[in-house]
């Protein structure tokens, strides 16, 4: 299989597994802590599967402790946010809006990388905040209700836990890495809130695991598709532009399948806007 054909079913296991975020989180007995460790576990499981297949190699998480629990206690963090986003508002605005996690990424990236910043990076930022005002207006004017404030949240977590991803990967396997970073993010959650044990007993009956399992394998199949594109000869300048579609994906599959139809031309010129702006980031 080439790395074209693995980068669009990567686009597409991630569109479709932002869609099943939202349809799980919806649901009125959705629960955010038990949602969130039951799909990290489940992820770790099927991507840990698929890395100990190829050759698992421990990461060295002695000399980078500091960057694994940094990420760990980041990724922790924005899964919690996004869940709790996704209960009040839609799989579309949420994927707009945590798209403004190319900002932290470079932020992070400018202090601590030593990269630097042009006149391109600067419409690249102007173009994703434009995106972030065009979806949060409401009647005329831009009101950030507690789903927006969440996705913005979980957006600074992956974007800063995604630049601190690029130390460990200098040194580290990236499906042995991933392997652990769902794990131990699972861990923290559970440690945040040991209840969470009892609470997935009632909240996870055997509807709602079969959909978390179907999550977790989207998404993990998202995550492997694009390690093994990388892997056949694809280059970062030709998978970004292609993963990043995602965003439009996401608005044009939830407009269809979960009748996500408000303001419809909005959020797919708020979509077009984004993807610009993380183009031009990259």
């Amino acid at each position: 299989m080439n790395w074209l054909l693995l980068s669009i079913i990567s686009v597409i296991a991630l569109a479709v597994s932002n869609l099943l975020q939202r349809v799980l989180m919806r649901e009125e007995k959705s629960n955010v802590f038990a949602y969130s460790l039951a799909f990290q576990l489940t992820c770790a499981a099927l991507v840990g599967l698929f890395a100990f297949v190829r050759g698992f190699v421990m990461p060295p998480i002695q000399e980078l402790w500091f960057n694994f629990v940094l990420s760990t206690v980041l990724y922790a963090a924005g899964t919690l946010f996004l869940f709790r986003a996704l209960q009040n508002i839609g799989a579309s605005e949420a994927a707009i809006l945590t798209s403004s996690r190319a900002l932290w990424t470079i932020v992070v990236a400018l202090i601590f990388l030593g990269e630097s910043f042009d006149l391109l990076k600067t419409l690249g930022v102007v173009l994703i905040i434009g995106s972030i005002t065009l979806v949060s207006l409401k009647k005329g004017a831009v009101r950030f209700n507690k789903g927006t404030l969440y996705a913005l949240g979980s957006a600074f977590c992956y974007g800063v836990a995604f630049a601190n991803d690029t130390f460990i990967l200098r040194q580290s396997d990236a499906l042995s890495y991933l392997t652990l970073a769902f794990l131990f993010t699972g861990l923290i959650i559970l440690t945040i809130n040991p209840r969470v044990i009892k609470e997935l007993k009632t909240h996870l009956d055997p509807l709602v695991l079969s959909k978390m399992v179907l999550l977790s394998l989207f998404y993990s199949t998202s995550g492997i598709a694009i390690y093994l594109a990388y892997q056949q000869g694809g280059t970062a300048s030709q998978l970004a532009p292609i993963n990043q579609s995602v965003v439009i994906l996401t608005v044009l599959f939830a407009a269809i399948f979960l009748g996500e139809r408000s303001q419809l031309m909005r959020k797919f010129a708020g979509a077009i806007m984004a993807l610009a702006g993380i183009l031009l980031l990259s």
